[in-house]
């Protein structure tokens, strides 16, 4: 089915297989069944009192689903990418009067895009099987990268500045030079689609999510296989590396988060979640979530913030976030769908894409005008 065409109820979770599998399906699941959770030492959660008056700005330049969102690190602007095949360049200060730069350069969706360490440019991966590099504020100097063979699923740009790594849904990895294009090496450790990519702070490793529910541990100088991180039961759909270097946090469809050790693969904890509606009215009845979809760790290394469904169906979520040392002080709040989030670089809020949709209707805002594909900036 071709990406312009307009989804109103587009799974999260088939949301990643339709774009593996270069589709798009329209899809909503119903409400599933709360599980008691076998831990009866549970953190219990509290409630941030944020709602209405807590989202800072809406942007709404796109016209289809937002899929992907990443704040430049000098925090002035944010960029978001959507299947309407553009990437959005806008500011991240609702009082700075910035023009929205639309970036034009993919000829499918777009999956996945990240800023460079020093803000200047943005790169985007999509449906169309290219990595493009280019100008933030410009479109200009524009890279393309190929080689893949499939959808890009991920992207991610080396903290030195040098390289940028691509994960694909032809279950490779690859590097690419980010002054040339040209491609340094292609990992093909993984049996099925990758997911996600994440760098660790000195650029010197990468590490690599798959729905052949493993993590693998690369040397970005040579495209080595390091180790294997097999602790997950279900697909790895997100990967953070921790600020420090020594800990990555992975998000699955098993339904948990799990950090461990990056250099051994030592878990360190589990994460299992809650039921929030429950633990709203009492804060005992913790039970396990539902799919992971997203897992970022903040840039001071002290939270860790997850979107999951929460047994609330694909037409809300729940995002939430903890101390990433201690897996206490929680955080949740609702939220409408979202496909990605990104911290503030100071930590502060977060960016997320996020699609409001009208059941029974055809069109965006027909019967609603909240309705429709934005960005969305929360405090944190």
């Amino acid at each position: 089915m071709h990406t312009q065409t307009h989804h109103l109820h587009l799974s999260r979770r088939f949301f990643l297989r339709s774009l593996a599998a270069f589709m798009l399906t329209m899809s909503m699941d119903g409400c599933a069944q709360s599980v008691p959770s076998s831990s009866a030492t549970l953190p219990t959660p509290t409630p941030t009192p944020r709602r209405p008056g807590s989202v800072i700005l809406s942007y709404r330049g796109h016209k289809q689903r937002v899929t992907a969102v990443g704040w430049s690190p000098d925090g002035r602007y944010i960029a978001s990418g959507s299947l309407d095949e553009t990437v959005q360049v806008w500011a991240a200060n609702p009082d700075e009067h910035f023009h929205p730069f639309i970036y034009r350069g993919h000829n499918a969706g777009v999956s996945t895009v990240d800023w460079s360490p020093d803000s200047q440019r943005v790169v985007s991966g999509a449906s169309d099987r290219t990595v493009q590099v280019w100008n933030a504020l410009t479109g200009e100097h524009v890279i393309i990268c190929r080689g893949h063979t499939a959808l890009v699923m991920s992207v991610a740009w080396s903290p030195d500045g040098k390289y940028i790594a691509s994960g694909s849904a032809d279950n490779t990895v690859r590097l690419w030079d980010a002054a040339t294009g040209v491609q340094r090496f292609v990992y093909r450790g993984h049996t099925d689609s990758v997911n996600t990519v994440s760098w660790s702070p000195d650029s010197q490793r990468l590490a690599s999510g798959s729905s052949d529910k493993t993590v693998q541990i690369l040397d970005a100088a040579t495209g080595g296989h390091i180790f294997t991180y097999r602790g997950h039961s279900g697909t790895v759909s997100s990967v953070s590396w921790a600020p420090d270097g020594k800990r990555i946090a992975s998000g699955s469809w098993d339904k948990t988060v799990q950090v461990w050790e990056a250099a051994t693969g030592k878990v360190a904890y589990i994460y299992d979640g809650y039921n929030v509606k429950a633990a709203q009215t009492n804060p005992s009845l913790g039970v396990l979530p539902d799919l992971i979809f997203v897992v970022a760790w903040s840039h001071n290394g002290k939270r860790i913030a997850a979107v999951t469904q929460v047994y609330c169906g694909d037409n809300c979520a729940v995002i939430v976030s903890w101390d990433a040392d201690t897996e206490s002080n929680f955080t949740f709040y609702l939220d409408d769908p979202v496909f990605a989030l990104a911290w503030s670089p100071d930590d502060t809020r977060f960016v997320t894409a996020t699609d409001v949709t009208n059941q029974g209707t055809e069109t965006w805002g027909e019967s609603d005008p909240e309705a429709g594909p934005y960005a969305q900036i929360s405090q944190a």
